[in-house]
């Protein structure tokens, strides 16, 4: 089994995971792909370019962890591609595809970073008897108000206690299209009671007779997918939950009161269910090493070389491939300051008139404004900025331009947020197969696959990157030996290179056998 939360985005990261199952596959093994998303598998191998025709799509309800786990024990061999994942699979052998392993607070302020390694220890387990269990999805929210939602049948347990109990809770659904009925029942399905759920959060008292050895509540309701990128099963979300007139002291009243603080960074007990952590790059082994204190085998994501062929004759332009995320969101690719540098370059004379900058890349809906904004930037210059660009004409570009930009990370400060850098650099491998000279910043996985003036340049400030390339626009020996010297070390990352590693990580850890 093969599993990514996220097949219906067909990004990078769903290749890397696609092409270790069509390996395996070749390699007569029975595979299944586990997803989330009624996903077309042939939709899914055309847009990633791999062979799937002898895999198995399988959806499952997205019901959580502890049901994925349940689920695993039934396969040989487990491989979790998706990011950020805390699974620890039951199967006989399993193996963890790592493209960052982004702490799991990182997307808390500072502050709240802070408390919560503070006083995490000393509210966990604390919060009032109450443990969520199969069937609910990860807390979501803002400041004021956090919620977790059901999927059909959530889970709640709770721990023993020998008076009579009342659970105190707000339910809603934001987003919610229509309000639904949730039915609560113990765990020999026996309704305790319904309630008429709408999108708007109000507070509800649940009486249930205590039990001695502790007792299991179901919530269970017809649920509704959001849409879009978010293929989630949702049912109710259930927000502020505390028991009253049971043990209840100060430690769960402040988990109650500051959800956040129950996150574990420090918990790392699911690596133990996995023979083999893959990174994708040395930078992202070296923050394993560093955040998980484990190690981790290189499998570097598989690239179409073969697919990008480059051009005899090359266009005075320079090219970046990225998705569009304004900073702050995603892995920004920093298109905006890409194009003001290179505005400033044709302004100074740095970079010639008679240049051009394409700047291409996907773009979802949220992102309009700021891909406008990248327009604005260039307007009035040679820039032409090309949204959700067919993958042909993005190959077109990456096998006719002559220099690559990247600026990933640019503005980020590596020491503190080392996952919003490049961890590898995937379209830098695919311009360098097409002939283009790649001129990256000078960070993260960029280092391992540009080496300065062997097969591109590396920059550190916006003057050092039209500098160099200023000097590849000028000096056309130097790039046609930098070119020719890029298409050469693309091969490094071949597909056929992928499936030599993948194997060898395999035998090591004897994940078949």
């Amino acid at each position: 089994m093969v599993y990514d939360r996220f097949w219906h985005s067909q990004g990078g990261g769903e290749r890397h995971s696609g092409m270790i199952a069509e390996v395996l596959s070749k390699d007569g093994v029975e595979v299944e792909l586990l997803g989330h998303a009624d996903v077309d598998k042939d939709v899914l191998a055309d847009h990633l370019g791999l062979d799937l025709s002898r895999c198995r799509f399988r959806v499952v309800p997205d019901k959580g962890d502890l049901y994925l786990e349940s689920l695993s024990a039934d396969y040989d061999l487990f491989v979790n591609g998706t990011y950020g994942s805390r699974l620890a699979p039951r199967s006989a052998h399993a193996a963890y595809l790592c493209y960052f392993p982004t702490p799991f607070d990182a997307d808390l302020p500072a502050w709240r970073r802070a408390l919560t390694r503070a006083l995490g220890p000393v509210v966990r387990g604390q919060a009032g008897g109450i443990e969520h269990g199969v069937g609910w999805f990860p807390p979501e929210g803002g400041r004021r108000r956090q919620w977790a939602w059901t999927s059909d049948n959530a889970v709640m347990t709770l721990g023993p206690d020998a008076k009579t109990r009342r659970l105190r809770l707000e339910l809603g659904g934001p987003g919610m299209p229509e309000p639904r009925m949730l039915t609560i029942t113990d765990e020999n399905d026996r309704v305790i009671t319904e309630i008429e759920v709408a999108a708007e959060f109000v507070t509800h008292h649940v009486e249930f007779p205590s039990g001695q050895g502790g007792q299991e509540l179901h919530f269970k309701t017809k649920t509704f997918t959001p849409g879009g990128s978010d293929q989630r099963e949702l049912g109710v979300a259930a927000s502020r939950i505390r028991l009253e007139g049971g043990r209840h002291g100060p430690r769960g009243r402040l988990a109650y009161r500051f959800p956040w603080l129950l996150r574990d960074p420090r918990n790392l007990s699911f690596l133990s269910a996995y023979d083999t952590v893959m990174a994708n790059s040395e930078y992202t082994r070296g923050y394993i090493q560093r955040f998980w204190k484990t190690d981790a085998d290189l499998l570097f994501p598989p690239i179409q070389v073969q697919r990008l062929h480059a051009a005899p004759t090359r266009e005075k332009a320079v090219v970046t491939v990225g998705r569009f995320f304004s900073p702050g969101l995603g892995h920004a690719k920093r298109q905006l300051e890409m194009v003001q540098f290179f505005v400033r370059g044709v302004q100074s004379g740095a970079i010639p008139n008679d240049w051009k900058l394409y700047v291409v890349g996907g773009m979802e809906e949220s992102q309009r404004n700021y891909v406008d904004q990248v327009r604005a930037a260039g307007a009035g210059f040679a820039v032409e900025v090309i949204a959700n660009a067919p993958r042909t004409v993005v190959e077109q570009l990456l096998s006719s331009s002559s220099v690559f930009w990247s600026a990933t990370g640019y503005g980020e400060d590596e020491r503190k947020t080392p996952w919003a850098q490049e961890h590898f650099g995937m379209t830098t491998v695919e311009a360098m197969a097409g002939g283009c000279v790649p001129v990256v910043i000078d960070r993260a996985g960029q280092r391992e696959i540009v080496r300065e003036n062997v097969d591109g340049f590396r920059w550190n400030t916006p003057e050092e990157l039209l500098a160099r390339t200023a000097e590849v626009a000028g000096d056309e020996p130097l790039r046609a030996r930098l070119a020719a010297a890029a298409v050469v070390r693309a091969q490094e990352y071949s597909e056929d290179a992928f499936a030599a590693r993948w194997h060898d990580i395999v035998d090591k850890h004897s994940l078949l056998g």
